[in-house]
């Protein structure tokens, strides 16, 4: 057993040995969808060489984490990581899903993301005796695949998503399931919930508002000079037909190999769906997130009246407290060091575990 200091806390560790479902070691060819370099490539391989992580024990409460794998039928191997208490009894674990982009299962990105915030959440989970598991979507950190950008679709997150409840539901040591995404992982995670029977469904900073309707409010306000072609293409992929782009700042978020994945999305609305559920969901939303605002909050509260809304003062898109300042706001994206905002963890866990009270 040693000790040593991470982020400012004093971690016990010692060796496990536990396994969950299967640990294989596949180094193939690691090539993610969008975002070849180096870097994101030492990450994925380090990540598959792991075989066990270590027990911990922070602030007197024990959890541990295990690498955790999906073999899909196309030959892609999703990676992820359970985070759970160590006593042993049945407990609620909740499935933690991933924004859009190339955001890993800690809530982080090659573009300098690096806040941590979903990691954060699961240890929080586990100090208050709930488990999680969080992964990398397919194409994302360890679970790079050879998939070409093209054959991606957003169906194929909800599906995988989808096929981690079923085995949530399938593993004895978790009393009951619930589904939490963040942004983008909202809205998979209500599509989830519409196919497996979950028993709870929590939104952090999830849209109100369809795709489309996001990308053209941000131009709007951001990009005005190129909001006028934008309609124009969002109209032609809504129609699910693609259109040539040769704007180059119209490129990255309409080029071609992105098309396919954008018309599969733009057919659901967050806010038609969500009506559609009967289980508990718990609405997180922050007062200063720069990319989902209070609007999107209640947009679902107003679609599922029976859902409890949370608005978090001075909260922003990264679940952290922040500075009314935009600059100082987004210098927290890049700060791993700065805790979760500390009204988020009460409201989740307690959601969590009055559900799981009834079961």
């Amino acid at each position: 057993m040693c000790c040593y200091f991470n982020n400012l806390e004093i971690v016990l560790c010692r060796a496990s040995y536990k396994v969950f479902w299967i640990l294989r070691i596949q180094l193939g060819a690691v090539n993610s969808i969008l975002w070849k370099n180096k870097f994101l490539l030492l990450k994925a391989m380090l990540l598959v060489t792991i075989l066990m992580l270590p027990n911990k024990i922070v602030f007197g409460q024990a959890f541990q984490e295990e690498l955790v794998e999906m073999q899909l039928p196309q030959g892609i191997l999703i990676k992820g990581t359970i985070t759970s208490p160590t006593a042993n009894k049945p407990c609620p674990v909740v499935l933690i899903i991933s924004g859009s982009g190339p955001t890993d299962r800690n809530g982080n990105n090659p573009y300098g993301i690096s806040a941590n915030y979903l990691k954060m959440l699961a240890d929080n989970f586990a100090q208050q005796g709930i488990a999680s598991l969080r992964y990398d979507k397919r194409g994302i950190g360890a679970s790079a695949c050879k998939i070409k950008e093209k054959n991606l679709i957003f169906d194929d997150y909800v599906d995988d998503a989808s096929l981690w409840v079923t085995k949530l539901r399938q593993d004895k040591r978790f009393s009951s399931v619930i589904v939490a995404g963040h942004s983008e992982g909202a809205l998979i995670g209500i599509l989830v919930a519409e196919k497996q029977p979950i028993d709870g469904l929590i939104s952090l900073s999830g849209a109100g508002e369809s795709l489309q309707k996001t990308i053209l409010r941000q131009i709007a306000e951001r990009q005005p000079q190129i909001l006028a072609k934008s309609t124009e293409i969002v109209a032609s992929l809504e129609r699910g037909v693609m259109i040539k782009v040769d704007n180059p700042e119209l490129q990255f978020l309409f080029r071609s190999g992105v098309q396919p994945f954008l018309i599969s999305e733009f057919r659901y609305d967050p806010s038609v769906e969500i009506r559609k559920l009967k289980i508990p969901i718990l609405l997180i939303q922050g007062s200063r997130d720069l990319q989902i605002n209070e609007l999107d909050a209640k947009a679902l509260k107003a679609a599922n009246g029976k859902a409890k809304l949370v608005i978090i003062e001075g909260m922003n898109h990264m679940l952290k407290n922040s500075p009314p300042n935009i600059k100082a706001n987004i210098a927290t994206y890049s700060n791993p060091n700065i805790p979760l905002a500390k009204p988020l963890i009460p409201a989740v866990t307690n959601f969590v575990k009055q559900i799981d009270a009834k079961k």
